[in-house]
């Protein structure tokens, strides 16, 4: 009887493993066909994309908001622009309070990119203009571009002083910064804007540390 016994508890525990096996399996091949695997990296919550950390061709981010149908504090060059709403929510409060200190102007130009659009923007993009399919912040939400109506560049202008100065209180770092393309790959870019959360952006504000740095990948 106690032979029996054993048998059946030794059934039922390999039933059990090939059931939580079979789940694991199941839970690896969803995260893998949304975020592409060993195509991402995560330090803690922050998401890194470069060269070196591509998106899959499938990767499409959670809650993506149009930013025309949205509350905001900033003009718009389309009205088919997208971000995260989380990101979104960070970048209302920022141009919000920028509106407050009479710093107005601000045109968002660009958002979210799918794969299949940074394909298009690379073939017509000079060299070293745009970065590759996959290796792109845009396809994360969590990045826009913005400028002013100005004649000269946006870096010179009281808008760009004002992000330089604040950006990070409202979780927010000038992603490609001038004088660390060694370190980022990527020539200085005041306009582009990347969402990483208030502490980190906080931290990397006081070091002057690039996102590769911050997460020790340089």
């Amino acid at each position: 009887m106690a032979k029996k016994k054993q048998h059946r508890n030794s059934a039922g525990c390999t039933v059990a493993v090939v059931i939580v096996a079979t789940a694991l399996l199941a839970g690896a091949f969803g995260l893998g066909w949304h975020f592409g695997v060993k195509s991402t990296e995560y330090h803690g919550n922050i998401l890194l994309v470069n060269e070196s950390h591509r998106l899959d061709a499938n990767y499409v981010p959670d809650e993506l908001v149009n930013l025309y149908q949205q509350r905001h504090s900033f003009r718009m060059a389309s009205s088919e622009i997208y971000l995260t709403r989380e990101t979104y929510a960070a970048m209302e409060q920022m141009f919000h309070a920028a509106e407050e200190a009479d710093m107005n102007g601000y045109i968002v130009t660009s958002g979210y990119r799918s794969y299949q659009r940074q394909q298009e923007v690379y073939a017509q993009s000079e060299p070293g203009k745009a970065q590759q399919p996959g290796a792109s912040e845009h396809q994360t939400g969590l990045a826009f571009d913005v400028t002013v109506e100005t004649n000269d560049g946006f870096e010179s202008t009281p808008q760009y002083a004002w992000l330089a100065q604040h950006a990070h209180e409202y979780g927010f770092i000038q992603r490609y910064p001038a004088n660390k393309s060694d370190v980022t790959g990527i020539s200085y870019e005041p306009w582009h804007y990347r969402y990483v959360g208030v502490d980190a952006a906080t931290r990397m504000h006081r070091t002057g540390q690039t996102l590769e740095e911050f997460l020790g990948e340089r």
